[in-house]
């Protein structure tokens, strides 16, 4: 069973490595931000399962990873306050669940959205020696 696990984690990490290199980053001190945000639809069924999330074309995740920069890359804890608007001003509420397998941290959230819906995310991240940055997203999202 363990076994099973360490590999729905691995394929869990992949996806969103891939996908999160991909989108955007930004650096914030000594570290690195990456942070995106998908159709939880386009997440592989076991990974989902694995960590409880709800594959739909009408679910968002956001996705945000911060890395120490140096050799390792390894990622580290931070805090991070997120809000998200969608275009008429409607705020969403995103609480984030962090994620933490060996060396890899993650912080995601679910979300509902409409199809054609573009929601901006304001991040605001806070690492452990108190660096901050500040990272905009918008994302549309389709669901036909």
């Amino acid at each position: 069973m363990k076994k099973i696990f360490q590999l729905m984690a691995i394929g869990f990490l992949l996806a969103f490595q891939s996908i999160t290199f991909a989108e955007s980053s930004q650096i914030v001190g000594n570290y690195i931000v990456h942070y995106n945000a998908i159709s939880t639809e386009s997440l592989p069924p076991a990974v989902a399962r694995a960590y409880g999330i709800t594959r739909s074309k009408n679910r968002g995740l956001l996705n945000i990873s911060v890395l120490k920069k140096g050799g390792s890359f390894e990622g580290v804890e931070a805090d991070i306050d997120v809000s998200a608007t969608n275009l008429t001003g409607q705020l969403r509420d995103i609480k984030l669940r962090k994620i933490q397998e060996q060396k890899a941290v993650y912080y995601i959230s679910e979300f509902s959205v409409a199809d054609r819906e573009t929601l901006d995310f304001s991040i605001k991240v806070t690492t452990a020696d108190n660096q901050t940055g500040n990272m905009k997203l918008r994302q549309q999202f389709f669901s036909n």
